[in-house]
């Protein structure tokens, strides 16, 4: 049944087929009708000629053949297929022919234009009107007009009726569709109006709080390294803390014009920054990182160099990951050494800093979201990150696909 259906949906979704489907099946009711001897209407009091009863199969055929045109040229078909009914009525009087008319009719109510519809209504109109006027002139009794208004009713009426139904209901659904598309629309709209305005009181709550801390601190560090001599490692720890605020300071003005730029802006500092400098988020700047962390105590071996050009998505990414996993480590293993390795192969790029773990830092329970952080970004850019206890080390990795690689597997 299933697949019955199936071919069914496939033959509906073809015009040709489907008419050619419906006019072999009306014609194989036809062929029913002339076996059972019930194709002449009236039953044998037949056509005013004294013609063979297999004539009516020629007339049926040519019915068909004008139906085959019933939803891709409805005004055709019925041209075509009055002809032959007034042809008929004269050599054989079918019945089958009379119920091809009515699904011509009906398919003209239903596919065709507005203009060709009320052409049909006229003609048909027309035909009706001449066909009682010579039934009554002949001197028909009124049961036989009778008969003659309940047939052009259910042969012609009913189904102009009921197409034009189909097709008014087909028409409301397809407004109703459109409606339903702008009200979408519309909500999309809106939702994107939200989420615009929601980036803009973000920035400006990034600007005027975040910003500024990281401004005073900046602010205040370099006020420190002019105001007198200091031990060298104080003043190292002093350009650092500087050099770090500046950085972040920097990456806080980027993501601040991100927030608060549209989609070309958003796209453009995906790539530099918004004075066109490279991007503060990039693995060109693992050096600062490094010093940072060099500066806290933490020897950092970074072997081989870093992969020279990356795209802009996995290179921040990249970046992001790597100085979670310097931060962590030189936060839980101070002056323990780090090592960060790049690996670049047809799979991607593959990241991995380790270090060693101390008892008290395995001992000092959860941490904060760094870990679940990186993992999140490697998904988001199509790859992974683990994080966890490998033998007396804490090593981090993230695989990372580069575009012509696929997913990271």
């Amino acid at each position: 049944m299933k697949e019955a259906d199936e071919v069914w949906s496939a033959v509906a979704d073809r015009p040709r087929s489907r008419d050619l489907c419906v006019c072999l099946a009306f014609g194989a009711l036809g062929v029913v009708l002339y076996a059972a001897d019930l194709s002449v209407i009236g039953g044998n009091s037949g056509a005013p000629f004294d013609l063979p009863r297999w004539i009516g199969l020629i007339t049926l055929a040519a019915a068909c053949g004008a139906q085959s045109l019933r939803s891709t040229s409805p005004g055709t078909a019925l041209t075509l297929c009055l002809a032959v009914v007034a042809v008929d009525t004269v050599v054989a009087q079918s019945l089958s022919v009379w119920l091809v008319l009515s699904d011509v009719v009906y398919a003209v109510a239903l596919y065709a234009g507005r203009r060709t519809v009320h052409t049909m209504y006229a003609v048909l109109g027309a035909i009706a009107v001449l066909a009682f006027a010579t039934v009554i002139a002949l001197g028909a009794s009124w049961q036989t007009v009778l008969l003659a208004g309940l047939w052009v009713l259910a042969l012609v009426i009913g189904p102009i009726g009921y197409g034009r139904a189909i097709a008014e209901h087909r028409v409301a659904a397809a407004a109703e569709r459109e409606r339903s598309a702008i009200l979408a629309q519309l909500a999309d709209r809106d939702r994107a109006d939200a989420v615009t305005e929601e980036r803009r009181r973000l920035a400006r709550d990034l600007h005027d709080i975040v910003a500024g801390h990281l401004s005073g601190i900046a602010l205040q560090s370099a006020a420190a390294l002019t105001a007198g001599p200091a031990s060298p490692i104080t003043a190292e720890v002093l350009a650092s803390v500087r050099a770090n605020s500046v950085a972040a300071l920097g990456e806080m003005r980027a993501l601040i014009d991100v927030l608060d730029a549209d989609d070309s802006a958003t796209n453009r500092h995906d790539t530099d920054d918004h004075d066109g400098s490279p991007r503060t988020a990039s693995l060109r700047r693992i050096d600062h990182l490094v010093t940072t962390a060099r500066t806290a105590g933490s020897p950092v071996a970074v072997t081989p160099e870093v992969p020279p050009e990356l795209p802009p998505a996995i290179d921040v990414c990249a970046y992001r990951i790597a100085a979670e996993a310097l931060t962590n480590a030189t936060r839980h293993a101070r002056r323990q050494p780090i090592s960060m390795e790049f690996a670049v192969d047809p799979r991607g790029l593959t990241l991995t800093v380790r270090n060693a773990v101390l008892d008290e830092a395995a001992a000092s329970g959860p941490g904060g979201h760094g870990v679940a952080n990186m993992a999140l970004r490697a998904r988001a850019a199509g790859g992974r990150c683990t994080a966890g206890r490998v033998g007396g080390d804490w090593v981090v990795t993230a695989s990372l696909p580069l575009p012509d690689s696929g997913a990271a597997a």
